[in-house]
């Protein structure tokens, strides 16, 4: 795991009832997966035989009595490991507990990484902006204050934002076939926790039966009403939404997908560009990446 940064939560953070992002995961989580934490040694002896146990190719786990003290442990029992590139840690600390998602084998490195590569060259193309315009937080683990911490995979920012201990602008989440609803809880912490920090998240859900991709893009909206899970800064909800099939064919009420650029940089910009995508370059992103795949 990567150095962790640091910001003040929202602290509104719940729905009606006040249940957390955090607790609507684990309630995903069947009783099977869940443990008392005894050790980081011990933790990491059950990921590994969960992993050597099945072909799946995504795991939950829930681990309870995590204490944000534990954190260093883990960290160096797995910075060590060889299943540490696959895994990605969310902690509540308030509820000492732990969520341990795996993605064992290379397909999510693959394609969020080929992602955010295409992201970054885009970002290029914008006059006045080069490859050193922004920069990337992959396995970096952002504390909410002392109360919460998450991981993701290849967020960006800004690189006017500095280089020690700061957010992302953009977080994308990756996920298999059955992740979608931890994803977009994912996607609502992000922008509820980061204090508007992150303004923009990118789901990814690659389908393998026959393979496909889901992408979706989150950001924050007026609040159509109370009750809703919410903050200052509005509601989290899916604003675009994409479904590319194994022929490439495209489903989608829009014809691109679009990242403001108001969402990925901080300083104003005249008529700024934002990042575009049509619906025939995301066509062929997904081709290239199933030819990879298979």
């Amino acid at each position: 795991m990567a150095a962790q940064s640091h910001i003040t939560p929202d602290p509104l953070q719940g729905t009606v009832g006040g249940t957390t992002p955090f607790e609507m995961q684990a309630a995903l989580i069947p009783d099977e997966n869940k443990f008392e934490y005894e050790s980081a040694a011990e933790m990491l002896r059950i990921m590994q035989t969960t992993i050597n146990s099945g072909s799946a190719e995504e795991y939950f786990l829930y681990f309870h009595g995590v204490t944000h003290d534990d954190l260093p442990e883990i960290d160096k029992e797995f910075f060590a490991s060889n299943i540490q590139g696959t895994v990605r840690f969310t902690t509540e600390n308030i509820l000492q507990a732990l969520i341990c998602r795996m993605l064992p084998g290379w397909r999510h490195r693959t394609l969020s990484l080929n992602l955010s590569i295409r992201i970054t060259f885009k970002i290029t193309d914008i006059p006045g902006n080069t490859l050193y315009s922004t920069r990337t937080f992959c396995g970096t683990r952002f504390d909410f204050g002392n109360i919460r911490s998450k991981e993701g995979h290849q967020p960006l920012g800004p690189a006017t934002r500095g280089a020690k201990g700061v957010w992302p602008s953009v977080a994308m989440e990756v996920g298999y076939s059955q992740a979608m609803d931890f994803l977009r809880l994912d996607a609502e912490r992000w922008l509820i926790n980061s204090a508007g920090a992150i303004r923009h998240v990118i789901l990814v859900q690659l389908m393998t039966d026959s393979l496909a991709l889901h992408i979706e893009c989150w950001a924050m909206a007026p609040a159509p009403q109370m009750g809703t899970r919410q903050s200052p800064n509005g509601v989290p909800r899916c604003v675009q939404q994409f479904k590319i099939n194994t022929n490439g064919a495209v489903i989608s009420t829009s014809p691109e997908l679009r990242i403001p650029y108001t969402a990925i940089f901080d300083e104003p910009n005249e008529n700024p560009p934002d990042v575009v995508f049509t619906n025939a370059e995301l066509s062929s992103f997904a081709l290239q990446m199933f030819e990879m795949m298979n």
